[in-house]
């Protein structure tokens, strides 16, 4: 575990990584943070200002070895930092704080460099005492970091060798084409089946939250290192879900240090969104081209790329829409440079489009969400009518293959694709769409039941879990009628029938959620 912990820490960049850590360490050992780490809030040389009752904490972070550059090179070094806080920070603290014992801490996911050790002691020894204060002056190293993450977040008490075990296997198999999810799921769901547990026991919650940050983050930056970012979303939003349920069960939605917690959560979820979305658009600029293994993987890929844009741009919407229309634009560059998006790998492809809709109809881009569904819907009717091919329904890669080989034994039976397509062709009152695929819908498909998949509020705590379009809500066939005045009665009708469904996500504000939860379980999210 020890090596674990070290080799996540010696990767962590100075700010908004190592500065959070060492922020959690103090805060976990009783000291409260005058001064939160953000980026560009850098004043005086110091870098996170902490505090109790007796002591005034003054941390100086710095990323690698403190070697000659970094202790004096330029105007970011180390003496620098200490210079202005004693020319600076020192001469304005209050009455109160100056009576206090006074520590200044410079801390590095490194060592101090042999060749600036004598500098180091020589600049301490000499700046025992400022004014009429007393300054300690002291280094703490990776391995120092190291020992203090041990034992405030993952000592046997909360992380035991059972834990230790999962972890080293969620880290050592990063790297499989077919990794699997369990390995991190069952570290988040051990960890908070004890924030459950820790009821009203402040200091117990908040360690256990630093602990499941900790270690969803080690998971996501091992697989980054590597090259896979994508599963450091999948953790970030597997946390997401399971500590807003947390919150839903426990009814602590109006807590501030919880939704704190949240925060957090969130703001590493958009971290690893960021870095992905930064890869993706190489891609739909033509500077990265996706691996052309066969058709059938291809689309798999596609799809998977256009899941995890569309959803993250998603829960964007509310608060940053100008960045989330950026990543739409990322996502539409990509669909004209890969044409093949109209043919989706499975069934629930749907759910990827109407996150895409839901994009475009934000931004008043109802033509061209109109054009897009016109295009796949005719091309899915050819395709069928031409080849018997079909989005798989199992959504299995290997009944997609199957399929695509023309060498499938499984009947075409159900469709929740051609169902939420015909909600959508009410939704946006597409007239000439149902007319164009009327008779492919009633006669070709006369045998595949076209439906789609409501869940009641009362049901709400199984949508976070996996299976929920099998364990709950209902299964409703949207039929097709002669006409589409008659089509569009029932179609209103049947959404007529749930459109008063409130959950906790709609209470709160948290509009995005629904969608993780919707792109994590490959769920369809509402119309």
């Amino acid at each position: 575990m020890r090596l674990i912990v070290k080799e996540y820490i010696l990767q962590l960049k100075e700010k908004d990584e190592l500065d959070t850590l060492l922020s959690q360490i103090f805060e976990e050992k009783g000291y409260a943070a005058v001064s939160q780490p953000r980026t560009g809030n850098r004043q005086y040389g110091v870098d996170i200002q902490l505090h109790n009752k007796e002591e005034l904490i003054f941390l100086v972070i710095k990323q690698g070895d403190i070697d000659r550059k970094v202790w004096d090179g330029d105007t970011n070094a180390v003496r620098q930092s200490l210079d202005e806080i004693k020319d600076v920070t020192i001469n304005n603290l209050t009455l109160r704080d100056r009576s206090k014992r006074i520590r200044i801490v410079v801390a590095s996911n490194g060592h101090l460099d042999e060749s600036v050790k004598l500098n180091w002691n020589n600049y301490v020894n000499n700046n025992r005492i400022w004014g009429d204060l007393n300054i300690e002056i002291g280094f703490m190293g990776i391995d120092d970091i190291v020992q203090e993450v041990l034992g405030c977040f993952f000592n046997e008490y909360l992380f035991d060798k059972k834990l230790h075990s999962l972890l080293r296997k969620a880290l050592y198999f990063i790297d499989e084409s077919t990794y699997r999810r369990w390995y991190y799921e069952k570290i988040v769901n051990s960890i908070m089946e004890n924030i459950e547990k820790a009821g009203d026991d402040r200091k117990r919650f908040h360690k256990l939250c630093a602990t499941l940050y900790l270690s969803s983050q080690m998971i996501a930056q091992y697989a980054y290192q590597e090259g896979i970012t994508r599963i450091g979303i999948m953790v970030s939003e597997y946390v997401l879900i399971r500590y807003w349920k947390y919150l839903a069960d426990s009814r602590s939605m109006e807590k501030g240090k919880n939704i704190e917690w949240l925060v957090k959560f969130c703001h590493s979820y958009e971290k690893w969104n960021d870095l992905y979305w930064e890869k993706a658009e190489q891609v739909a600029c033509g500077e990265v081209i996706l691996p052309n293994y066969n058709v059938a993987e291809n689309r798999v890929l596609l799809y998977e790329l256009l899941g995890n844009l569309a959803s993250y741009a998603n829960y964007l919407l509310d608060f940053n829409f100008q960045k989330s229309m950026r990543i739409l634009n990322t996502i539409v560059h990509i669909m004209n440079q890969y044409s093949y998006y109209v043919y989706p790998p499975y069934d629930s492809s749907i759910g990827v489009m109407i996150m895409i809709y839901r994009l475009l109809n934000k931004n008043g881009r109802i033509d061209e969400l109109k054009l897009v569904m016109k295009e796949q819907c005719h091309t899915l009717m050819n395709y069928y009518r031409l080849y018997q091919r079909y989005p798989a329904q199992t959504d299995s890669f290997d009944e997609a293959v199957a399929i695509e080989m023309n060498n499938t034994s499984e009947k075409y039976e159900v469709s929740g694709f051609w169902g939420y397509c015909l909600l959508l062709i009410y939704r946006f009152d597409d007239k000439e769409l149902y007319d164009m695929l009327r008779n492919f819908l009633a006669e070709d498909l006369k045998d595949v039941c076209k439906c789609v998949w409501f869940l009641r509020s009362a049901e709400e705590k199984l949508f976070y879990e996996p299976g929920a379009m099998n364990l709950a809500g209902e299964g409703v066939e949207v039929t097709v009628e002669d006409n589409y005045p008659d089509f569009c009665r029932k179609a209103g009708f049947i959404l007529d029938q749930y459109k008063e469904e409130r959950f906790t996500f709609d209470e709160y504000s948290f509009a995005g959620l629904e969608i993780i939860i919707c792109h994590y379980y490959e769920y369809v999210p509402r119309i």
